[in-house]
Formats: structure tokens, sequence, C-alpha cells
């Protein structure tokens, strides 16, 4: 990821011929970009642990689910132990190059190492370890994930988020998502809401998000919207909304490796994206 550099040349320049009065913390054009990275962090760990054990929780992928006799909800005909095993079978293949990355399953808790490490659509440069607990939520899947020592794209992370699958619609899947994700290197704290959908086996997934994250005394609020990607592909479509105590800050994604930040005074600066 690449940091900005503008504030310190207009710093060099003040001297000499002064700055736009239209000055913003980098803080916040940063937010503008590190957190759709997070969002979808988050939405390409789901679908890992989610596709491919979707089948374990319900009987017929989009046909008719028994219901359980009290609540009226779909009936899990789960083993999360089993659905646990399979998933740490699936580490070996399911990260690339082949070996980087280890798991051991004890009950419904799968324990990773990673050893930099690639995984599907968005998660680079991997390195550490990662705990998922799985769970039967009233015949739903739910996972809680957390890490330790845990790197991504060469930056230190720190992983806590908690998944909640939602029943079939024929091929589609969709999760709810609460995450504090983030990178200590760029935020104090951040928390979000998400929602994530796609099609199974697609490699491909839909990120809808609302989220806050802080830095010192300096805060933000941001909802991202629409934000598509897919596997070894920049994001297709999306926006990204961040409303701070100095203004609007925006985005849109477009199927390129550059996005333009603009402030409410309508600079921009541009970014290159890993993708």
């Amino acid at each position: 990821m690449k940091k900005l550099k503008w504030a310190l040349g207009c710093l060099s320049l003040l001297a000499i011929t002064g700055c736009s009065d239209d000055y913003y913390d980098p803080y916040y054009y940063d937010t503008v970009y590190y957190d759709p990275y997070y969002g979808a962090y988050d939405a390409a760990w789901s679908y890992y642990w989610v596709d491919p054990v979707y089948g374990y929780w319900y009987y017929s992928i989009g046909g008719v689910l028994p219901q359980s006799t009290g609540s009226g909800l779909p009936q899990a005909p789960v083993d999360v132990n089993a659905a646990a095993a399979r998933l740490a079978a699936n580490a070996s293949s399911s990260f690339t190059p082949a070996g980087c990355a280890t798991a051991t399953a004890t009950d419904a808790t799968v324990n990773y190492t990673f050893n930099d490490c690639t995984a599907q659509v968005t998660l680079q440069q991997i390195s550490g370890n990662v705990q998922v607990v799985l769970a039967d939520n009233q015949g739903q899947l739910s996972v809680n994930a957390t890490s330790s020592n845990l790197t991504i794209n060469g930056a230190p992370y720190n992983l806590s988020m908690q998944v909640a699958s939602s029943p079939p619609n024929g091929d589609q899947r969709k999760v709810t998502i609460t995450s504090n994700s983030y990178s200590p290197d760029r935020f104090d704290t951040r928390s979000s809401q998400s929602t994530v959908t796609w099609v199974s086996g697609s490699g491909c997934f839909t990120l809808d998000e609302q989220s806050k994250s802080t830095r010192g005394d300096r805060s933000s609020n941001t909802t991202v919207t629409g934000y598509q990607r897919c596997a070894n592909q920049c994001p297709s479509a999306g926006t990204v909304t961040s409303t701070t105590s100095e203004g609007t800050f925006t985005t849109t994604f477009d199927g390129s490796n550059t996005i333009k930040v603009t402030s409410p005074g309508d600079d921009t600066e541009t970014y290159s994206l890993d993708c």
C-alpha cells in the first residue's frame, strides 16, 4: 500500500508559495483508502470459511429445509467438529504456495499458521496465527476469528471478527460480519458491520459496510456501498463515503488499479491499489 506524500510536499513549499487553504489531515484521505481494504479482508476470510462448509449446515442447498419444532427456523444437521476438520484439511490446498499454511482442528476450533500465503480474492502475504471457532446458532453457521502476530500485505493486522451466515437461496450465499479488525499502523480503533454476498464457488463477492475508525483525536464514519471484487482483479464497482469533522471524503471503484479520493474542497489525492 502507498503512503501519502502530498502533505510533506505542501509543508516544503509553504515558506515559498504557501498552500491551499483547503488543507485536510492525511488521516481522512487514508480512511477512504484503507477502510475498504479491511472490509474486503473480512469478506475474503468469510468467503473462505463459509463457502467450503456451507453444505454441512443445510440439508439441501436451495431446497426445502426441515423446520425445527419450536422456533420454525431451519434445523441444522451440522456436525461442527466435522466442519472444522474439513476447513483444516482444506488449508494446504486453499492457500498458496503449497505448504505455506498449516491447520489443525480440535473439536470445533481450527488453528492456522501462515507463512507468506495468498488466499482467494484479496488476501496476500499472510503470515502469523489465526484461530477460528465454529458454532451452530439456531441452524445458522457462526464463526468467531481472532489472530496473534498476524501480518497481511506486509503490515501488522489485528483480526477480530464474528460471521453469521444466512439460509441458502439457490447458489447465493449471504453473511453478516461484526468486526474490530484493522492495522495498528493506520488506525487506533476500528469497528464495522457489513453484509457480504456471493455465488457459491465464484471467487467474487459484494460488500456493503458501515464502520467507524479513530486515530488520536480524529475519527471518521465510513460507508462502503456495492463494493465488488473477484479473485486476481481490482475492485470493479463500489463507492466509499467517509464523514469527518472536516467534511465528507469520497471515492469510487471502476476496475482500474488506482482511485482518487476527493476532499470536501474538491481536492483529490490518487492512490495505487494492491490488485
